[in-house]
């Protein structure tokens, strides 16, 4: 039993002895660790040895040695709260930033609270075996006023080290701080490259003193600000529904343009720059990152996708078709951008949105185009157009549909292979639908113009009104990037159809004239009364060309080859058969009746269809 108890009493002193040793190398660490010129590298290792000699000592199995630790534990916290606190207020006095006051004295505010959290975190921990609740109450405090002039400094540093707003039309080397991806996007960065390391501690201690929601709120609020106000420089603004309807529409056309300018920027250049910036604060993959990005830019979608919607319900009027397409193209220029934004939790707003206003714009450019044929069939038809010329309709459809449709074709097919074609229905050639439905338009003019030219007392008029513009119309479109579309057996049966409306004109207008160069009436031989007749025959030839010369030096054709096309089709009815008229009865010396000799018709005839009507007082020399 004696030699049980000496060893006991052994064991008592060796912990003894170890614990107070153990205690003698943390004063020591302590000491050390109050040397203010000591670097703050070499305080870390310290506080680092400081925390394992605790690890030891709590090993003991005395309870005194491990209450004279806590004390001692306890004593060294209070002591470094003290000198974060003073650090911390005395920042309160004063109206400086830290980060504008220099990044050392920066990095040492970040170190103060830090330390703060990890006493806060220590107070806690010993509440339940000591009473600590006075000095846990100052950490808390403390780091409440530490965390409030944190979250002024990031709203500071988001301010006032943004880079400039960049205009709607990017160029990649005109723009501070932006510079083009390998996917042809400008990546601006939004931040001062050299705020973003102090923005990340900021986050980060934030963050671990369980502030999280606070610094979120903050940089979002911040952030959504800048955005808009981006936005807004841009161009952007809120426009209801009965705005639009009443608004005129040059008007509206000149904000569309800007939308889409606006959209384009916004996406490629502003909402990446802010994943960008996110995913630098935050870190890559990070929940807070793409919330943050959602809430930063959720107005902004909004207010642009809202106009969007606005433009597709107002009216289908056909000057509207190309703007929403424009529209309509903008959109899916940027859904995959939009897609790798926004395609996460959180994002299905966004995407949602973005899916319908695109659909309701492809929707309306879709019916507009369909609705065009009806908006030509009711034109209205009042008055004659003079001089028979092309139409101002037959000059608005096909500048409508040879000049600006051209650009849009593979979108318009799109659409409308998207509405037409089902899955039962067989493969459509690329282009047949549009192809159907512009054959279907140009069928809808001819058909408008056939009722204008009733207007016309002269059947001759209705058909050179006739032929000028089957022919413009067809002109039209051989010169166009329709020509495939349209097809060759479209083009020939428009060649077909004005070449029979001059036939027609041929007929009618000058049947009637030579028809007094006919023989019928002359008896044969020579007698005096077949002169009379013959002069008779001459004077009501002159008086009736003389008659058409008056009116149809008003009428007008205004391609030059048709018009001389049309030119040697009359010289060769009239003026080969007033030849072989003169010639065939000369020997009656019918000479001195002739007022005209076939050039000087050939030089009259150079006035017609020159839209300007003229009178003849022509004597022959």
């Amino acid at each position: 039993m004696i030699g049980m108890e000496d060893t006991n009493v052994g064991m008592i002193s060796s912990n003894h002895l170890r614990q107070k040793s153990l205690i003698a190398a943390h004063n020591l660490l302590r000491e050390l660790e109050a040397n203010d010129s000591l670097p703050d590298d070499m305080r870390r290792i310290l506080a680092d040895l400081d925390s394992k000699l605790s690890e030891l000592t709590l090993e003991s199995n005395t309870s005194e040695s491990v209450q004279i630790l806590r004390d001692r534990q306890l004593s060294d916290a209070k002591e470094k709260l003290k000198s974060a606190h003073k650090k911390i207020m005395g920042w309160e006095s004063k109206t400086d930033t830290i980060w504008e006051s220099g990044p050392e004295v920066a990095w040492e505010y970040i170190e103060s609270v830090k330390e703060i959290v990890c006493l806060l975190g220590l107070f806690r921990s010993l509440c339940v075996e000591e009473d600590v609740t006075d000095v846990t109450a100052q950490a808390e405090d403390i780091l409440q006023v530490a965390m409030a002039r944190l979250e002024e400094e990031l709203a500071h540093i988001l301010a006032h080290r943004r880079q400039a707003c960049v205009s709607s039309e990017v160029e990649d080397d005109g723009v501070d701080g932006a510079v083009s991806s390998s996917q042809g996007d400008t990546i601006l960065d939004l931040i001062d490259p050299e705020s973003i390391p102090f923005l990340k501690s900021i986050r980060k201690v934030m963050f671990d003193g369980k502030y999280d929601q606070e610094f979120c709120e903050m940089y979002v609020k911040t952030q959504k600000d800048a955005l808009e106000e981006c936005l807004i420089g841009l161009g952007m603004e809120t426009v209801s529904i009965d705005e639009l309807i009443k608004m005129p529409w040059e008007i509206m056309a000149s904000k569309i343009k800007i939308w889409t300018q606006v959209l384009r920027t916004t996406v490629q250049v502003y909402f990446s720059a802010e994943k960008q910036l996110c995913d630098e604060i935050f870190g890559e993959s990070e929940p807070h990152a793409s919330l943050c990005l959602i809430n930063i830019t959720k107005s902004s979608v909004t207010c642009l996708f809202n106009f969007g919607h606005a433009i597709a319900l107002g009216p289908h009027t056909p000057e509207k078709l190309f703007y929403l397409l424009d529209m309509y193209e903008v959109l899916a220029e940027v859904k995959e951008k939009i897609s790798s934004l926004f395609a996460v939790e959180g994002g299905s707003f966004v995407m949602n949105e973005f899916k319908e206003v695109m659909e309701r714009l492809g929707e309306s450019a879709r019916v507009t185009f369909l609705g065009f044929g009806n908006v030509i069939l009711s034109d209205p038809s009042t008055d004659p157009f003079p001089g028979g010329g092309v139409h101002p309709l037959s000059s608005y459809v096909m500048n409508y549909i040879t000049v600006y449709l051209p650009d849009y074709c593979k979108t318009l097919n799109t659409l409308l292979q998207g509405k037409e074609n089902t899955s039962s229905d067989p493969v459509l050639p690329e282009k047949s639908l549009l192809a159907i439905h512009l054959r279907s338009i140009a069928a809808q003019l001819k058909s408008n113009l056939e009722k204008k030219s009733q207007l016309y007392k002269d059947a001759a008029l209705q058909h050179v009104f006739l032929m000028n513009n089957a022919h413009y119309i067809q002109q039209k479109v051989i010169g166009s990037e329709l020509q495939k579309i349209f097809g060759d057996e479209w083009i020939r049966t428009q060649i077909v159809n004005y070449q029979q409306h001059a036939t027609s004109y041929v007929r009618s207008t000058w049947s009637n004239v030579v028809a007094s160069l006919r023989d019928d009436g002359i008896p044969p031989g020579s007698g005096s009364g077949v002169k009379v007749i013959l002069k008779e025959k001459i004077r009501v030839f002159s008086v009736a060309f003389e008659e058409v010369y008056r009116s149809q030096t008003g009428w007008f054709i205004r391609d030059e080859q048709l018009k001389e096309e049309l030119r040697i089709s009359i010289s060769q009815k009239v003026i080969l058969a007033y030849q072989s008229f003169i010639g065939r009865y000369s020997k009656y010396d019918i000479e001195k009746y002739v007022k005209y000799d076939s050039d000087d018709l050939e030089n009259l005839l150079r006035d017609f269809f020159e839209g300007s009507q003229k009178s003849l007082n022509y004597r022959r020399r």
